[in-house]
C-alpha cells in the first residue's frame, strides 16, 4: 500500500510494479511485484495477453491477487525465481472483497496485472474501494483508505520505447473521488482532482465495468 510521499520520477526505464505499488516509499506487501524479467516499455512488461481493453476496470482485490500470482508464474518460468503473493508480505488485514478502480489514458484489462505503460506522457490511476464505500458518495483524495495513487510517463527523448521521465506515488493535490453508480456490472464514478501530470488532468466521468 501506498502512503503520504513525494513523486519520485527518474530518467529512463523504471519498473512500473515498483513504484506504482509502493516500491520504496512504503513497506512491501502483496501488491508489490518485482520487475519483470523481460522488456516492454516503460516500467517493462505485465505478464500475458492485455485482452479487451476499458478506459477503466473494476476488480475485486482477490482477482487482482490471482493475476499478481500470475505474473510471479510468469516470472518464475523465465527466471526460476520462485515467488508467491503470500511471500511478498501479503497483509492479513487486506480484505478480498475490496474492489480496485484502474483508470489508463490508455486502456486497461481485466486480464493483466501490472500492466506496463509506455513513453509518450501517458499516465494510470489507482484507487481503493473498501466495502464501506462501495455505494453512491462522494470521498475524499486524501483519503488513506483509498490509496489513491498514480504513475505516469512524459515524451520521449529518443526512439527508444522506455527513454522518457516517469515516476508515480500518491496522487497530490485537492480533490474526490464521487461514486455515481454501482452494481454488479459495473461503477460509474466521476475524479476531480487539481493534480496536473505530465499526460493532462485525468479529472472526467468513467465507466468500469466489473471483471468477470
Amino acid at each position: 500500500m501506498l502512503t503520504a510521499c513525494d513523486p519520485a520520477f527518474w530518467d529512463g526505464s523504471v519498473d512500473i510494479s515498483d513504484v506504482f505499488n509502493g516500491g520504496a516509499h512504503d513497506p512491501p506487501d502483496s501488491d508489490d511485484p518485482p520487475g519483470p524479467p523481460g522488456t516492454g516499455g516503460a516500467g517493462g512488461g505485465g505478464g500475458g495477453d492485455a485482452g479487451p481493453l476499458s478506459t477503466a476496470v473494476a476488480m475485486t482485490r482477490a482477482q487482482r491477487e490471482a493475476l499478481l500470482q500470475a505474473y510471479y508464474d510468469q516470472i518464475a518460468n523465465e527466471t526460476g525465481n520462485v515467488t508467491s503473493t503470500a511471500a511478498a508480505g501479503g497483509q492479513p488485514d487486506q480484505d478480498p472483497n475490496d474492489l480496485m478502480l484502474h483508470i489508463s489514458d490508455i486502456g486497461e484489462s481485466c486480464d493483466v496485472y501490472p500492466r506496463s505503460l509506455p513513453c509518450g506522457e501517458h499516465w494510470q490511476l489507482r484507487f481503493v474501494l473498501p466495502i464501506a464505500y462501495q455505494q453512491v458518495g462522494v470521498y475524499d483524495l486524501d483519503d488513506f483508505a483509498l490509496h489513491a495513487s498514480v504513475f505516469e510517463t512524459g515524451a520521449p527523448y529518443s526512439p527508444a520505447p522506455d527513454d522518457c521521465p516517469m515516476g508515480g506515488g500518491t496522487l497530490f493535490g485537492s480533490g474526490t473521488l464521487e461514486i455515481l453508480a454501482i452494481d454488479s456490472a459495473e461503477v460509474r464514478f466521476r475524479v476531480t482532482t487539481t493534480a496536473a501530470l505530465m499526460g493532462g488532468n485525468p479529472s472526467g466521468e468513467y465507466t468500469a465495468p466489473r471483471c468477470p
